[in-house]
């Protein structure tokens, strides 16, 4: 019995074994499923940082794409199919109306004349591209194509010449700018003192080179330093074919003892620091075949023909700035023509003003007066202009002219041909137009 009693021990030991097993695994299973959840709330945290990035950088684009957006949204429509390259720039005026002039003597015929004239109104009407552009650092290639055309009939203007206003070329730098082609005399940029500058009713009513004055052929510099600018042309022959009132044509260029025939040379002076300028000027042509001499004042034109011939304008002008919109000019203007038949002078004064009131309204206008004891005709100009500025580049006007002549004296108060009156009369004109700038 002892013995059978004693056999059954070591199968006793096997759920021992097995309890000890099972309570090492229990103990054991705890830990390992706390890594496991701690590993995976790591991993749920970094996705979740990876997320809030992401979501940041969504907005981030939609606030740009937005921008984008508003900018396109805002901005000027652009004309389709034409753009303009980089350094190109497309201008043009259109300016005319209608006047009425007393007093004119055409032929026969006497009275008032009513019409609609094609050079001018407050501005000539033109259309022009200016080109710029750099060729090497500090060295920029520069370029201008102005046409002048008649409003009234679309016509070329100067004779008839596509680019009849303007037409040159050249390079610019801090030293100046050096161009060749059809360019302006010296006068039309040292004449800052001339307020109505090419106006129908202006300096050119007395005396019509003014705003014509331009040299074909030419060779011309100009350069402004601070406040101080200078100019020069010159011209191997000045009108190749027409265009300059009165004058004729003189094409020049030619061999031996006619080399000097129709050029023409000119040089400007001024200084302007915004508030206040002076300015001087010199314009000398020379005679040559077929041209004249006129002094737009009933003379019959003078023979102008030999190369030792001159036709001089000195010029001397200032202009002072006061208040908010208020300017000040005041100039003379000599004349000397060296010809076969003898020297004759004319002396020309004129003072003028310009005043802006508020933001829409401009009135200006100026006292003329020509001198001209070798001819023995004189002559007082006066102008009025009033401007209302819809929008800085369109603006309808109104002026008034008088001129009053001298018992010899045929000054016209308008440019034209069959407008003058009769010597001694006097002449009124008013002009009511419309300027458009682009």
């Amino acid at each position: 019995m002892n013995n059978q009693n004693s056999k059954p021990l070591p199968n006793a030991r096997k759920p021992l074994a097995g309890a000890i097993i099972a309570a090492l695994a229990l103990s054991a299973m705890p830990a390992q499923a706390e890594t496991e959840i701690e590993a995976l709330k790591r991993q749920l945290a970094e996705q979740g940082q990876l997320i809030q990035t992401l979501l940041k950088q969504q907005e981030s684009q939609q606030q740009a794409v937005s921008k984008i957006e508003q900018k396109v949204a805002t901005a000027p429509a652009a004309a389709p199919g034409f753009s303009l390259p980089q350094g190109v720039t497309f201008y043009g005026v259109l300016d005319g109306g209608i006047e009425s002039i007393s007093n004119v003597k055409n032929g026969s015929d006497k009275g008032t004349v009513t019409r609609m004239p094609g050079i001018t109104g407050t501005l000539p009407s033109r259309l022009g591209v200016r080109l710029s552009k750099e060729l090497t650092p500090g060295l920029r290639g520069i370029a201008t194509l102005e046409t002048g055309f008649n409003l009234d009939n679309g016509t070329l203007g100067q004779s008839g010449r596509i680019f009849g206003r303007q037409l040159f070329a050249g390079v610019d730098s801090k030293y100046g700018s050096l161009t060749i082609g059809r360019q302006y005399s010296m006068l039309i940029p040292a004449m800052d003192s001339d307020l109505l500058g090419p106006n129908i009713y202006a300096l050119g009513s007395l005396d019509a080179y003014l705003p014509n004055a331009r040299y074909d052929n030419s060779l011309a510099w100009r350069g402004k330093f601070g406040d101080v600018s200078l100019g020069a042309i010159y011209s191997l022959a000045r009108d190749t074919t027409g265009g300059a009132p009165g004058s004729g044509t003189c094409a020049g260029e030619q061999p031996g003892a006619g080399s000097n025939a129709c050029r023409g040379w000119s040089a400007m002076a001024k200084y302007d620091n915004g508030r206040f300028g002076v300015a001087a000027a010199y314009d000398q042509q020379r005679g040559g075949t077929g041209a004249t001499v006129n002094f737009f004042n009933g003379a019959a034109p003078v023979a102008f023909t030999r190369p030792e011939d001159s036709d001089t304008r000195t010029h001397l002008g200032g202009f002072v700035k006061f208040g908010s919109g208020g300017k000040l000019g005041l100039g003379w203007l000599g004349r000397k023509a060296d010809v076969a038949s003898g020297t004759i002078k004319s002396d020309t004064y004129y003072l003028e003003g310009a005043w802006q009131y508020g933001e829409h309204f401009t009135f200006d206008g100026g006292y003329h007066w020509i001198r001209n004891k070798d001819q023995d005709r004189n002559a007082e100009l006066l102008v009025l202009r009033a401007f209302y500025n819809v929008t800085p580049e369109f603006s309808p006007y109104l002026q008034f002219a008088h001129i009053s002549n001298s018992a010899k004296a045929q000054y016209a108060v308008s440019p034209g041909a069959g407008v003058s009156p009769e010597a001694g009369s006097s002449q009124t004109a008013t002009m009511v137009g419309m300027r458009y700038r682009f």
